[in-house]
């Protein structure tokens, strides 16, 4: 199966000297196209340190990171990579559909098509008549949705989502989890969500414990 990722012995520090702080230490592993993968850990393990390098948004402070089945850094070229943020993401001027559709602009799609596919996107996660709508129109688990259909209009090779349903309530967290692994199946990409929720850990066939920065491959969780 072809390798998306692979990270070796990668570290990340933030800061310098005494004041130092080692969110990610000599982190390996692979992801390879199509897993599905629950990275869990407390507050302050380096979770979000390690999904912000596997997207390419940090750079290791030591290691190596290569994403061989992207045939390069991800930043290269918009919506290889999908990423749903924990708080608020949409920018408040635009509505759904402009929101949903930045992305294909930022990657050359022309306008017509941008917004056919945004419009589609919104469909497909079931809000199509929030179009519309700005951010402050929206409720929380609506605006995740249109996160995720933001995601699913570039139709990336990876969707790496940091703790996505941290400020939903339990149905709406439910929801959203569908609509991601949903949209990676019909995709082909892999998933790599960073969760507290046992209840979301068990819907993904993997698991990556993070504990004080560190990571280790937990048992094969339940699909």
């Amino acid at each position: 199966m072809k390798t998306l990722v692979e990270l070796t012995d990668v570290a990340r520090t933030h800061g310098s000297g005494s004041t130092s702080v080692v969110a990610v230490h000599n982190v390996s592993c692979r992801l390879d196209a199509r897993d599905q993968v629950a990275v869990i850990g407390a507050s302050g393990s380096g979770k979000s340190t390690l999904l912000h390098l596997i997207a390419g948004l940090d750079e290791p402070t030591k290691g190596a990171i290569a994403w061989p089945g992207l045939e390069g850094h991800p930043l290269r070229e918009p919506g290889l990579i999908g990423m749903i943020f924990q708080g608020p993401s949409l920018l408040p001027p635009l509505d759904a559909a402009d929101n949903v559709a930045l992305p294909l602009l930022l990657a050359n799609v022309s306008q017509e098509d941008a917004r056919a596919r945004a419009l589609a996107a919104l469909e497909s996660v079931g809000i199509a008549e929030l179009a519309g709508r700005l951010p402050e129109e929206l409720s929380g688990g609506q605006a995740q949705r249109v996160a995720v259909a933001r995601v699913l209009a570039t139709a990336p090779r990876l969707i790496v989502a940091d703790e996505p349903t941290a400020q939903l309530d339990s149905q709406h967290a439910q929801t959203v989890i569908d609509l991601l692994i949903n949209a990676a199946s019909e995709l082909d990409a892999a998933l790599v969500v960073a969760t507290h929720d046992e209840r979301i850990a068990e819907r993904l066939r993997r698991r990556w414990v993070m504990r004080d920065g560190t990571m280790r491959e937990d048992e094969t969780c339940s699909s």
